[in-house]
C-alpha cells in the first residue's frame, strides 16, 4: 500500500527539479538543433523546388528555341525551293529560247544552202542542157 507523507512531496519536488534540470540542460538544445535542422533542411527543399522550377524553365526555353530553329530550317528550305524552282523555270526558258534560236539559224543555213545549191545545180542544169542539146542536134548553140 502507498503511505502519502513526507517523502512523497520530497519525491514530487526532487521530480520538479530534475524536470526543470533536463529542460534546461538536455531538452532545449535538443530542441534548438532539431528545429536549426529543421530550417535547415526547409531551406534546402526550397533551394532544389527553385533550382527544379529553373531547370524545367531552361528545358522548355530550350525546346522552345529547337521548336523555333526547326521552323525556321524548313521555312528557309522552302525559299530555297522556291528560288531553285524559278532559277530552274529562267534556265529552261532560255535554254528553250536558245534552242529555237539555234533551231531558226540551222534552218536559215540549210535554206541558204539549198538555195545556193540550187543557184549551183540550175547553173549546171543549163550548162548540162547546152551541152546535151549540142550533142543531140550535133551542133553549137
Amino acid at each position: 500500500m502507498i503511505n502519502v507523507n513526507v517523502t512523497l512531496l520530497i519525491q514530487m519536488g526532487n521530480f520538479l527539479v530534475l524536470l526543470f534540470l533536463m529542460n534546461l540542460v538536455l531538452y532545449r538544445p535538443i530542441r534548438r538543433i532539431v528545429a536549426k535542422r529543421k530550417q535547415f533542411v526547409e531551406e534546402q527543399q526550397q533551394g532544389i523546388e527553385r533550382m527544379d522550377a529553373e531547370v524545367k524553365a531552361s528545358i522548355e526555353d530550350f525546346n522552345q528555341k529547337i521548336q523555333d530553329a526547326r521552323r525556321m530550317g524548313r521555312e528557309k528550305i522552302q525559299e530555297l525551293k522556291a528560288e531553285a524552282y524559278a532559277q530552274e523555270k529562267e534556265l529552261m526558258r532560255n535554254a528553250v529560247e536558245q534552242a529555237g534560236k539555234q533551231l531558226q539559224d540551222v534552218r536559215a543555213r540549210i535554206q541558204s544552202d539549198i538555195q545556193g545549191a540550187r543557184d549551183q545545180l540550175s547553173g549546171q542544169v543549163r550548162a548540162f542542157s547546152v551541152e546535151l542539146a549540142q550533142k543531140i542536134l550535133g551542133r553549137s548553140l
